[in-house]
């Protein structure tokens, strides 16, 4: 049978029409459909959960939040403002815990945070700075709440001319999430050649993955996991953000003081003052530890040594970088009148496996535990903090946090005390 070439031409182009008709989308333009949808939504009311299992710990912990909120483009506080609540999963009881529970409000002029009876107000005008300090104890639903309207590391990562960043790969598939068909978009962002020269950190793996609504676009569920190298240590840290519910319509009322209910007393904030430190040449605070063998260890009985106590905590990136430092120090003048002892005012010995942990870093010196109230005591307000006691047990120095001079500077201290 023969055609003419205007009917195979016809054919040609319905094919033509067909194949596009039929082409799968790349996981670039399900994003950048996903973003601009994200972008145009200014307001609304939302459930999510939280799932969160922190680098340093075992557990994973669960919190509810429901927000309304209305983007705010001029404001550079927030962003929004927002009438947010908080609360989280107790799993002994299986059940919300109602002991933890607590509302934050943004009007754009004015910051409150309170629970059913009493709260703080921090207007704008006098606690920008304070209220800015704060923000990153705030969590939303990003791809619809803030700014940026989505779970990526920049804004730039799907800007028209630059939408993806070469550091990033992304891979897309198709599955359904309680029943709901979705694109399921895979991300693995850049990670590290070598540790970083801070707190010696190494990303391993850094990845992304969003269950993104096929119908509307709509996020609907992200994740976001890394490995990281610390000191021969891998850890793991994972966050899966789900939402459950979600309106484009605000009821703006709940976005101004006069939401706050009658029974709430607030008060007028106070900003926090550190301590003022233990001063140089007073008697170190008296104290008997246990070991993670179970020995007791009192500080009195150290007098005669020169001894320096280090308060940390196994999820404090600068306390574990100082741990290299203070394990040099031990090694070297450990035979030499010197007492190295390390003091956890903060985790479990059991349940956050501190054998395990210090093993994997070559921890060798004396390691203590003690109740919050030691830290308090010592008028500690930062970690890691560091107290030279000389020979008499007297306080001689005090160093604050961590800093690539750390080595240097507590050796100078050190030898200075062991040679009187």
């Amino acid at each position: 049978m023969k055609h003419s070439i205007k009917t195979v031409l016809a054919w040609v182009a319905v094919a033509v029409m067909l194949a596009g008709c039929n082409s799968q989308p790349t996981a670039e333009d399900v994003l950048r459909k996903s973003y601009q949808k994200c972008q145009s939504i200014q307001e609304g009311h939302y459930e999510m959960t939280l799932k969160m299992k922190w680098m340093s710990g075992n557990d994973t912990t669960l919190n509810r939040y429901t927000c309304d909120f209305k983007k705010l483009p001029d404001d550079t506080i927030y962003g929004k403002a927002f009438n947010a609540f908080e609360e989280s999963w107790d799993s002994d009881n299986e059940s919300w815990d109602s002991g933890w529970s607590y509302h934050f409000l943004y009007t754009g002029n004015d910051y409150a945070s309170f629970d059913d009876s009493t709260g703080t107000l921090m207007p704008c005008d006098l606690w920008a700075k304070d209220i800015i300090a704060g923000r990153h104890n705030r969590t939303f639903y990003t791809p619809l709440a803030n700014k940026s309207s989505y779970p990526l590391r920049t804004n730039a990562d799907l800007d028209d001319e630059n939408i993806f960043d070469k550091d990033y790969t992304y891979s897309l598939s198709e599955t359904k999430l309680d029943g709901k068909p979705c694109y399921l978009v895979d991300i693995l962002g850049p990670v590290d050649d070598e540790p970083d020269t801070i707190f010696g950190m190494q990303t391993l793996r850094y990845e992304i993955n969003l269950w993104i609504d096929k119908k509307d676009y709509l996020p609907v569920q992200y994740t976001i996991a890394f490995d990281i190298l610390e000191q021969q240590d891998t850890m793991y840290q994972y966050e899966e953000f789900k939402l459950l519910d979600f309106s484009p319509i605000v009821d703006e009322s709940q976005l101004t003081l006069e939401s706050i209910p009658a029974e709430v007393t607030l008060k007028d904030y106070e900003p926090y003052k550190e301590p003022d430190p233990l001063p140089e040449g007073s008697p170190a605070p008296d104290w008997s530890l246990p070991t993670l063998a179970g020995d007791t260890v009192r500080l009195a009985d150290l007098k005669g040594k020169v001894v320096l106590l280090d308060f940390f905590y196994k999820s404090c990136a600068p306390c574990c970088a100082a741990m290299p430092i203070l394990q040099s120090l031990h090694e070297k003048y450990k035979d030499k009148g010197f007492v190295m002892i390390g003091i956890d005012p903060i985790d479990d010995p059991v349940e956050d496996e501190m054998e395990n942990f210090l093993a994997k870093r070559g921890i060798t010196y004396t390691i203590l535990f003690s109740e919050r109230e030691l830290y308090q005591t010592y008028q500690i307000w930062l970690f890691p903090t560091l107290f030279f006691l000389d020979r008499q047990g007297k306080i001689a120095k005090v160093h604050h946090g961590f800093s690539k001079d750390m080595e240097e500077e507590l050796e100078t201290d050190l030898v200075k005390l062991l040679e009187k």
